[in-house]
């Protein structure tokens, strides 16, 4: 090729901006937030901190979509800010239905400590449960490393409630109980997790408990 050409395409190529949704890479959050949502799409929660160790501000937010021809949705982007300016789409969750009829939302979304931690409510006439997924880079994949869950039923019968805490990468489950009054009694044990990561993250508090 001739080296004239060659420097002309090379300069045409850097010429585009960073906001080209092919390539992944956006001049900023709002330019990114503007190309995804359409219709009655609406940014539910964002996050801010450094994900990845290298000090810069990365983002992390759920999309709230509303199809016209079937039930609304939530999907989680993670971006990663570039030294050299703008922010690249690292990972994104499945789309998946809001479950249930008003009893699951999403309650919040947090970055801190290099990780993603992200919670889930459902809700019947008589239990709740709040359930916190914690994600984290490692090796190159967006990894689910601890799942938080705190349980309460306030039944006609004892009042329950039961907070669980499971590491994920060491096997480690701890489990605490109690029943009205009652000393609340806390046992732990080992399980053998698969890996489960976020690309795959579905928004049901029963994830990665497989």
């Amino acid at each position: 090729m001739n080296q004239t050409v060659l420097v002309c395409s090379i300069a045409l190529l850097f010429s585009f901006p960073l906001s080209i949704p092919a390539q992944g890479n956006f001049s900023s959050i709002d330019a990114f937030v503007k190309s995804t949502l359409k219709g009655e799409d609406r940014l539910t929660d964002a996050a801010t901190g450094d994900l990845n160790g290298d000090g810069l501000a990365d983002w992390a937010g759920v999309i709230h979509r509303r199809p016209a021809d079937t039930s609304p949705t939530y999907q989680l982007y993670v971006l990663l800010r570039l030294r050299q300016g703008g922010f690249h789409v690292a990972e994104k969750s499945m789309e998946e239905e809001i479950p249930g009829m008003g009893c699951c939302w999403m309650e919040s979304l947090e970055i801190r400590r290099s990780s993603i931690y992200i919670q889930n409510n459902a809700k019947t006439a008589s239990v709740m449960e709040a359930v916190t997924h914690q994600f984290k880079l490692h090796e190159g994949e967006w990894r689910l490393v601890k799942i938080k869950s705190y349980y309460t039923d306030h039944g006609p019968d004892t009042p329950a409630t039961r907070d669980t805490d499971m590491n994920l990468r060491t096997g480690l489950v701890i489990e605490k109980k109690q029943k009205g009054d009652r000393k609340p009694v806390t046992r732990t044990r080992r399980k053998k997790f698969a890996t489960y990561l976020l690309k795959d993250f579905d928004f049901s508090i029963r994830f990665g408990y497989e």
